[in-house]
């Protein structure tokens, strides 16, 4: 129980930012907006969990003899690429560029 009461928390702090983007973003407040944010985390949110799980019964004793190698390799890839970006150039110039105006051109 304590499992899927974690996964319920990670989960809503994802649905958090994004409703802290939004909001942000629009300067008044859009209920059709709020509305079809809050349908879609909540069908999608609702969705991954029931897909792992029935991914997990489906492939698990087609899996269970290679897992670590499974997780061996996703983990390395995305370290791979930590590694990479860390030593990549340029990535500092970019990160300077960010600012918190608005372009009036972009604005519609």
């Amino acid at each position: 129980m304590f499992e899927v009461l974690l996964l319920a928390f990670a989960l809503s702090m994802d649905a958090f930012a994004v409703s802290i983007g939004l909001g942000v973003k629009s300067a008044s407040f859009d209920k059709k907006l709020a509305f079809k944010a809050a349908l879609f985390f909540g069908f999608f949110q609702a969705l991954m969990p029931l897909f792992g799980y029935l991914a997990s019964v489906g492939l698990g004793t087609f899996i269970e003899s290679i897992d670590h190698w499974v997780a061996f390799v996703l983990l390395s890839a995305i370290g791979g690429k930590m590694l990479y970006e860390g030593f990549g150039e340029g990535t500092e110039d970019e990160i300077a560029v960010i600012t918190n105006k608005v372009d009036r051109k972009s604005v519609v």
